[in-house]
């Protein structure tokens, strides 16, 4: 126990968390093979012995990153399926915490810089497979509950949950990531989501 209390200590150290942070942005501007080690720790204004004392090398730096993401997914509310609330209203409530999820400044900022990475290796793109499982895995559980309940008619829930997903993010989320285009407003990304419940239950909720 004590050392795993250790552990997080330094995983949420300011020197750490500063690192990361540079990192990122240094990845995002100057793409991998363009950022050094020099020069994030410069942006981070530790010494690169800090930096090396955290990350042995360019890789892991760029793991932790990867895993910064699967943390912030991990921090998302769940929805338990309930048999008295309405399925638009319940549907509405996980889609919009999977929006705000994805639009957020620091997953789309972080999103960037692990996707333009994998077009340069895709070997890591495995890596990011968690991060959608994680994503998805609250309304796959739902799904299976209120097809249980004979209220849907799903009998593929993960295919099921990455079109829900799919809708969502093809909005909210590809738009400013891979086209540049500014960010959703509030507005905008809650009418997304609504079309998309709206759309999945016209095609999965049983008459």
């Amino acid at each position: 126990m004590i050392v795993s209390q250790k552990t997080e200590a330094r995983r949420k150290s300011p020197k750490r968390v500063a690192v990361i942070e540079a990192a990122t942005e240094e990845f995002w501007s100057h793409g991998f093979s363009g950022t050094s080690m020099d020069r994030i720790a410069k942006v981070a204004n530790v010494s690169k012995r800090t930096v090396y004392d955290h990350f042995p090398s360019k890789d892991d730096l760029f793991q932790a990153i990867i895993d910064e993401i699967l943390e912030r997914v991990g921090e998302m509310p769940s929805h338990e399926y309930s048999a008295e609330k309405p399925l638009d209203e319940q549907l509405l409530a996980i889609g919009k915490t999977f929006a705000m999820t994805i639009t957020g400044r620091d997953f789309m900022k972080l999103s960037r810089v692990v996707i333009s990475r994998f077009i340069q290796a895709p070997e890591w793109a495995h890596n990011t497979l968690k991060a959608h499982a994680r994503l998805r895995q609250d309304m796959i559980t739902f799904f299976k509950a209120g097809t249980k309940d004979g209220r849907l008619k799903i009998s593929n829930p993960e295919k099921a949950a990455a079109q829900f997903c799919g809708l969502i993010k093809e909005i909210a989320f590809w738009p400013e990531l891979m086209a540049g285009q500014k960010p959703i407003s509030a507005r905008e990304r809650n009418l997304a989501v609504k079309a998309a419940v709206e759309m999945f239950l016209d095609h999965y909720q049983t008459s």
